[in-house]
């Protein structure tokens, strides 16, 4: 057995461990290092110079999940953007078969063209009202997540489509009312796309989209912490409103992870420019993140605690998505989160 620090069956505090056996035991005894379950990302769109959606190959996929893998990941939802359907087609033709993979999200295109934030606005779709070429997607068993406007005519009917068959749908780069997400979460709505980012905001006489993700119980808030796309005040306020097992941190990162900053570089048809830890369109608007759930992850642990942190990159996801409660992957930091080792877990 090993001494870590760990969100245990009683707790955060000092356990002794065995992973081969996956038994935790509380101990007085002092630990120094830390021990989290993998990272799960359920929006990311790539990194380190690969982008699911243009021409990354199967192989180019798989070496992302290695890169991820490094630096934490247990698994992750390839991402697409606002496409046509040949295009979306297209990339999940190179979703490979990969253990990291847990299937993928489609975001958009059945959005909002007020809030697009840096999604394609050519490509932007009404919701078909019948048979269409969305049908092979939308059926596709590899589907886990969609990010929709349920403000949109037919959205209700395409939610309660989705989740017959087990899909989350998320409302997300949406105008909808705080009465119009009720009315699509009794249809089954069930989370928050990067709450706060492309979405009606809270007013004090129509709480709008971002109302109904903070007082919803039942809907998980995605947050992507990278500090900038939400601010540290802002970030407080959704993990005080939410039950800690319903805000699931994101990456929503993008090729421009990991990649130097002041690179130019072209993505999903736009010129953009990468910045320490971000990515901007030419006119400042924000392009997805550049960081990973191993920065969120830091985020969360020093402004929000160990405990916040380890449910919304680790705990949470896994539930969102139904995975078995032992996870493959174990993370190893030292006091000052420095990421030491990863461990797989050694299951019967």
């Amino acid at each position: 057995m090993s001494k870590y620090l760990a969100l245990g069956p009683d707790g955060f505090g000092s356990y002794d461990v065995d992973l081969q056996q996956g038994s935790f035991r509380r101990t007085d005894e002092t630990a120094e290092r830390l021990l989290v379950p993998g990272f799960v990302d359920v929006h990311i769109h790539g990194g380190f110079g690969i982008d699911f959606m243009s021409s990354a190959s199967d192989a180019d996929v798989a070496k992302l999940c290695r890169k991820l893998e490094a630096v934490g990941y247990e698994g992750l939802l390839p991402t697409t953007v606002t496409a046509t359907p040949q295009d979306v087609k297209r990339a999940l033709k190179n979703l490979p078969e990969d253990e990291a993979v847990l299937g993928f999200h489609l975001e958009g295109p059945f959005i909002s063209r007020k809030y697009p934030g840096a999604q394609p606005q050519s490509a932007i779709a009404e919701i078909p009202d019948g048979p269409s070429e969305w049908d092979d997607i939308l059926d596709d068993p590899r589907l886990r997540l969609i990010t929709l406007a349920p403000e949109l005519p037919g959205a209700d009917a395409l939610i309660r489509r989705l989740t017959a068959r087990g899909v989350t749908v998320s409302m997300g780069h949406t105008d909808a009312t705080f009465a119009q997400a009720t009315a699509s979460h009794e249809a089954g709505l069930r989370h928050a796309t990067h709450t706060y980012n492309a979405m009606r905001p809270l007013h004090h006489r129509e709480a709008g989209s971002v109302g109904f993700a903070m007082t919803c119980d039942g809907l998980d808030a995605e947050l992507i912490y990278d500090r900038l796309h939400v601010s540290p005040q802002a970030a407080a306020v959704l993990v005080r409103s939410k039950p800690i097992d319903r805000v699931i941190a994101v990456s929503d990162s993008t090729m421009a992870a990991g990649l130097p900053p002041g690179q130019m570089i072209e993505m999903w048809g736009l010129e953009c420019v990468v910045g320490q830890g971000q990515v901007r369109l030419k006119d400042g608007t924000l392009a997805g993140s550049a960081i990973t759930l191993l920065d969120a992850f830091r985020n969360l642990y020093q402004d929000f605690g160990p405990e916040v942190a380890i449910h919304a990159c680790s705990l949470n996801p896994r539930r969102a998505l139904g995975l078995n409660d032992t996870p493959r992957v174990w993370v190893e930091f030292d006091q000052d989160l420095n990421l030491l080792d990863r461990h797989r877990q050694v299951r019967p």
